[in-house]
């Protein structure tokens, strides 16, 4: 696997997912928001010209969390699968970039529209590589802290830790917030660490705003002879001030003047992030 830290900017994707939610009208800013940092650091773990030619020892990505789909298919634009061009087209009528991630995206490994069943396929996949001796290759998912409460999960996990996949890496964007309320209302699973410690899983708890901290995590739990699970504490709706932590923007899209506010924000940082 890739050890190097991604040139991929998180504010420019930032950017760039603003204008493809703008453009459509669309929902699902607050969760596309939270994931940039886990999607760029996914696609930095793995050898890129492998998926995008279509390789059958390339590493697998699989975005259970279909909610992300703007921000899945910008990170892939910024690393050269997607073609830039096609972003303007997110969510417009006869595009195949759909609201939900789509495998009609071509490198876009499985359809997400129903949450919890994106892991399965991840395991399915881990199974399948091992079988044709690329075990080394690694399957990265990324999960919802509220998509983890879906029972399909937990056999998933149950079936990866019995059968010591490790070449299987969850990621977990664990923004704490489910929809239109708090995760912990909904179910309370904290501590997350514990829980995955006790189905045999090896655990790294992460800010997942930090490119540089999951990139590491992933490299660390890889073939340990057991699979891995990174939980990314994130932000849902990240830099955009008015929409952080609000669950209501998991449902609105934004007006002219809430767009114009949000992209004069991400002008005031710096390539690090920091405000200026």
């Amino acid at each position: 696997m890739k050890n190097n830290i991604s040139f991929v900017n998180p504010n420019e994707v930032r950017r760039t997912v603003l204008q493809m939610l703008h453009r459509a009208g669309a929902s699902h800013l607050g969760s596309n928001m939270s994931a940039i940092e886990m999607l760029i650091a996914m696609y930095d773990s793995v050898d890129v010209e492998r998926i995008r030619c279509g390789a059958d020892d390339r590493a697998r990505i699989v975005i259970s969390k279909g909610h992300c789909a703007a921000a899945t298919y910008a990170v892939m634009g910024h690393f050269g699968i997607l073609p830039m061009v096609e972003l303007q087209n997110y969510h417009m009528n006869g595009s195949f970039l759909a609201g939900h991630v789509s495998h009609a995206v071509p490198s876009v490994e499985h359809s997400t529209g129903a949450l919890g069943h994106g892991i399965n396929v991840a395991v399915g996949c881990a199974i399948g590589l091992r079988a044709q001796g690329f075990s080394e290759r690694l399957v990265l998912t990324l999960v919802g802290d509220g998509e983890i409460q879906e029972g399909s999960v937990w056999e998933a996990v149950m079936l990866s830790s019995h059968l010591k996949l490790d070449n299987l890496i969850i990621l977990v964007d664990n923004n704490s917030i489910s929809s239109i309320t708090a995760t912990e209302r909904v179910i309370d699973m904290r501590p997350l660490t514990s829980r995955f410690k006790g189905f045999g899983f090896g655990v790294r708890e992460v800010d997942g705003h930090d490119v540089s901290a999951i990139s590491s995590a992933v490299s660390e739990l890889h073939g340990k002879g057991r699979p891995g699970i990174i939980i990314c504490n994130t932000i849902k709706g990240r830099d955009v001030p008015f929409a952080e932590g609000d669950p209501i923007w998991h449902y609105r899209s934004l007006s002219d003047e809430l767009y114009a506010e949000a992209l004069q924000y991400l002008n005031t940082k710096d390539v690090s992030g920091n405000v200026l």
